[in-house]
């Protein structure tokens, strides 16, 4: 790891239920600030402890110091954290804009609600094991009724369950306990998206955004769906922005977005021709056909099509081929113009 002065940036929240374990963890942080660490930790104990929730809170900070405080400080939370009954803190450590390290500190100890909430939270992703997930994240709640990340994962699973009146109740409560968490509002706003409610997809997808950092593939999943939602609102030229961002952006392979672009791509040619720049909306339907893979995946047909209605927009006879193309896909759509077109 470089000597030099790196970027870091922490932000979570630890809780820790009640006034005894509050008061041993603050006693913990003074006595090793005291005896090991020194000056090395970067958050003094009255700017991050709270004795009115017992919680301690690392709202979204970038600090520039060095090696030595990056590891001081993270040991110290990776510590107090085995005392807390919830939540998590994230932290970064960048090198001139290279990520060094990226670190997800959060409680294991024998706890019910953290080795329920732990259980639960691994059963989500595992197909069939809906109902168990459920079983353990309620468990979870009923230990310790204000657990955030509990009520946002048992959303996400009534979300998958097509329970979307659970979820979104699920994803409220989450809000409710811990307003700084970027996923709940994600969820929310993909449960208005399927109600058709457009602008309050928009607002949630916008907190999302807000209460992310462009390090989390969370923070472009919102920016795509804000920007669908903008399309669906009609809003086109603030979808406009929303999608030409998203596909300026360089994803891995591995990261979720990587295999959403051609449906960003869609979309931002969808919106242009409906604003009437057929040729920046051509572009976008070149550069949607240029993706071969992904999830939410366009139609073949669907690109093709809508790229020959905006090479017929600005005059290009090339439009026939894209429909003759996708008229043999199966677009009745495709065939019709072309009839309508060339008749």
């Amino acid at each position: 790891m470089n000597t030099q002065a790196l970027k870091l940036i922490f932000k979570g929240r630890l809780e820790f239920g009640n006034q005894r374990t509050f008061d041993m963890v603050l006693r913990h942080w003074q006595n090793r600030i005291e005896t090991y660490f020194k000056a090395d930790i970067l958050f003094k104990p009255e700017d991050v402890f709270s004795a009115e929730d017992f919680s301690l809170t690392v709202p979204q900070v970038k600090i520039i110091n060095s090696e030595k405080s990056w590891r001081s400080t993270t040991a110290l939370l990776e510590e107090v954290a085995q005392f807390a009954v919830a939540g998590n803190i994230w932290a970064w450590c960048i090198d001139e804009g290279r990520l060094l390290d990226t670190l997800n500190i959060e409680p294991d100890s024998d706890k019910v609600a953290v080795q329920e909430y732990r259980r639960g939270r691994n059963l989500v992703g595992q197909a069939g094991k809906e109902q168990e997930a459920t079983e353990a994240l309620s468990r979870a709640i009923e230990k310790y009724e204000r657990h955030a990340l509990a009520y946002e994962r048992r959303g996400y699973v009534n979300y998958k369950l097509k329970n979307y009146n659970d979820a979104l109740h699920d994803f409220s409560k989450s809000i409710r306990f811990n307003p700084n968490n970027p996923e709940p509002y994600y969820g929310c706003g993909k449960v208005k998206m399927l109600k058709n409610d457009w602008d309050g997809a928009v607002q949630d997808f916008e907190q999302a955004v807000k209460r992310s950092l462009a390090l989390q593939p969370l923070h472009w999943l919102a920016r795509l769906k804000k920007g669908e939602s903008l399309f669906h609102a009609k809003k086109y030229s603030e979808a406009v922005i929303e999608l030409r961002l998203y596909l300026k952006r360089d994803f891995a392979e591995n990261d979720p977005n990587f295999l959403r672009l051609r449906r960003a791509a869609y979309l931002l040619g969808k919106a242009l021709l409906a604003l009437n720049d057929a040729p920046a909306a051509v572009a976008a339907f070149d550069q949607t056909l240029a993706f071969q893979t992904g999830v939410e995946l366009v139609p073949e047909a669907e690109g093709l099509l809508h790229r020959a209605i905006a090479k017929h927009r600005v005059g290009q006879p090339e439009y026939a081929v894209d429909l003759q193309a996708a008229a043999q896909m199966g677009s009745t759509e495709a065939a019709r113009l072309l009839e309508e077109w060339q008749g």
